[in-house]
C-alpha cells in the first residue's frame, strides 16, 4: 500500500487520433496535453490508422517536454511511467509503448500499462490542479461505471479498485459511433457526433418528445411544434431483459428514415460529402430525434441495472458524456434510485486522453505498491504485463 497522493505519473495515450501526454499527481492533473489530429482525418470521414501513426511519431516527443514544461515537474519527481496498451489501434498504441518504454530505460522509472477502459471509468475521480474545485469528488463503493464513448457503451460494476465486474455491453455498434454514422449521414463531416449534440441543444424547445411503448417495441416520437410534422425511431433493446446494448438497428432506422424522406438512395461518399437532400428543418429535426431516441437506451438500461443492484455512485466516462442533455438525463436516473452521478469535471477527461491513464495507474499503484510490479532483469525496469501486454487478470473490459 502507498499514499495516493504521494505518487506523481507520467502517463501517455496513443490509443486513437490524440497524442496525449499527462502528469498527474495523486488525483491531481498538473498537465493534460491532448494536441488534435482532426486536421488529418476529417476530409476522410474518420481516423485513417496509418496517418495517425505518422502523427503520433511526429508529435511525441514535443508532446512529453510541453507536458513535463506545464506541470513544472521534473523526471527527477516522476515517480511512474504509465502508458495505455489497448483498446485502440494497434499502429497507434505502439508509438506511446515505444515511447514509454525508453522513457523508463532512459530515467530507471518504474513502468505500467493501463487498459484504456479502466481509465475512461476512473476519469470522473480526477480533480484539476486547483483548491477551488468544488468536484473533488470521493468514491464510493459499490459504484456503476457507464462507459459511452465512440467504440463502447458498457456497463461496469466496481466493488473497489481492480475490482470490476461487466455487466451488460454493446452487442454491436456502440453508442458513440451512432452519433458520428447519423451525423455523416446528415452531412456533418467528422467528427459528427458533437454536431448533432450542439444541434439539438440549440433547437429541442421547438419539438415535442415523447417515447411511446406498444405490445411490440418501444419509440422515440419527435413532433415539429410549428408545422406538425411528426417522426420516430425505435428504442432498441428496450425490453431485451438484459443489461446489454445496440446501436447498429438505430443507425439503419436512421438512414432508412433519411432515404424516405428524400428520396436520395445514400452511398457512403454522399455521406461524406453530405448529399443528404433533407432540408434545414428536417436535419435539426433528426438531430433532435436521434439524440432522444439513443439517450432513452441508456436510460432503461441504467435505471434496470441500479434496480438489480446496491448502488452509491454512477460514474460517467467516455467522449459521448460530453452532452450536457446526456448527463442530465442519466442524472434523474441515478437520482430516481438514490445514487449520485460522477462526470469528469472538464470535456478534456471525455474523450481519449493521457490523464485518465495517469490517474488509473496511481490508484493501482496506491493499492499494490511499486515494488509488487514485476521486476525485469535485463532492462532494469519495472513491469508488469508491458512485454507480452496481457489484459490485467483482474479486469473485465
Amino acid at each position: 500500500m502507498q499514499n495516493l497522493e504521494d505518487i506523481t505519473t507520467l502517463a501517455i495515450d496513443t490509443s486513437c487520433d490524440e497524442t496525449s501526454v499527462s502528469v498527474v499527481s495523486g488525483r491531481q492533473i498538473l498537465a493534460n496535453e491532448l494536441p488534435s489530429q482532426m486536421e488529418y482525418h476529417s476530409k476522410f470521414g474518420g481516423v485513417v490508422p496509418s496517418l495517425a501513426k505518422l502523427a503520433h511519431s511526429e508529435r511525441i516527443n514535443n508532446v512529453v517536454d510541453q507536458a513535463l514544461k506545464r506541470s513544472g515537474v521534473s523526471m527527477d519527481q516522476i515517480d511512474l511511467i504509465a502508458v495505455t496498451y489497448g483498446p485502440g489501434l494497434a499502429i497507434a498504441l505502439e508509438i506511446g509503448l515505444k515511447k514509454a518504454k525508453e522513457l523508463a530505460v532512459r530515467y530507471k522509472k518504474p513502468l505500467i500499462a493501463i487498459n484504456h477502459m479502466e481509465g475512461h471509468l476512473l476519469s470522473s475521480l480526477a480533480v484539476p490542479n486547483s483548491k477551488k474545485s468544488s468536484k473533488s469528488y470521493i468514491p464510493k463503493f459499490p459504484a456503476l461505471g457507464f462507459l459511452i464513448s465512440g467504440g463502447h457503451t458498457e456497463l461496469i460494476l466496481v466493488r473497489d479498485f481492480g475490482s470490476y465486474l461487466k455487466l451488460g455491453e454493446t452487442l454491436d455498434d456502440s453508442c458513440g459511433e451512432a452519433y458520428d454514422k447519423c451525423g455523416r449521414i446528415l452531412g456533418f463531416g467528422y467528427p459528427a457526433g458533437p454536431v448533432i449534440s450542439k444541434i439539438a441543444k440549440e433547437n429541442r424547445k421547438n419539438f415535442e418528445l415523447k417515447t411511446v411503448k406498444d405490445n411490440l417495441s418501444t419509440k422515440a416520437i419527435c413532433t415539429n411544434k410549428s408545422t406538425g410534422e411528426v417522426f420516430e425511431l425505435p428504442v432498441a433493446m428496450a425490453r431485451s431483459g438484459d443489461l446489454n446494448f445496440s446501436y447498429s438497428g438505430l443507425k439503419t432506422a436512421f438512414k432508412q428514415l433519411v432515404e424516405g424522406l428524400s428520396g436520395n438512395k445514400l452511398t457512403h461518399q454522399k455521406e461524406v460529402q453530405g448529399e443528404s437532400s433533407l432540408s434545414k428543418e428536417q436535419i435539426v429535426a433528426f438531430c433532435v430525434l436521434f439524440e432522444a431516441a439513443a439517450i432513452e437506451q441508456l436510460k432503461i438500461k441504467l435505471a434496470k441495472a441500479l434496480k438489480e443492484n446496491q448502488i452509491e455512485q454512477v460514474w460517467l466516462g467516455g467522449g459521448v458524456i460530453a452532452s450536457a442533455r446526456l448527463r442530465s438525463e442519466l442524472r434523474k436516473v441515478a437520482k430516481a434510485f438514490g445514487a449520485d452521478l460522477l462526470y469528469p469535471y472538464t470535456k478534456k477527461l471525455t474523450g481519449d486522453n493521457a490523464a485518465m491513464i495517469a490517474l488509473a495507474a496511481n490508484y493501482k499503484i496506491a493499492k499494490i505498491g511499486l515494488t509488487n510490479l514485476a521486476h525485469d532483469p535485463v532492462s532494469g525496469i519495472w513491469l508488469k504485463d508491458f512485454e507480452k501486454l496481457d489484459r490485467d487478470p483482474s479486469l473485465t473490459f
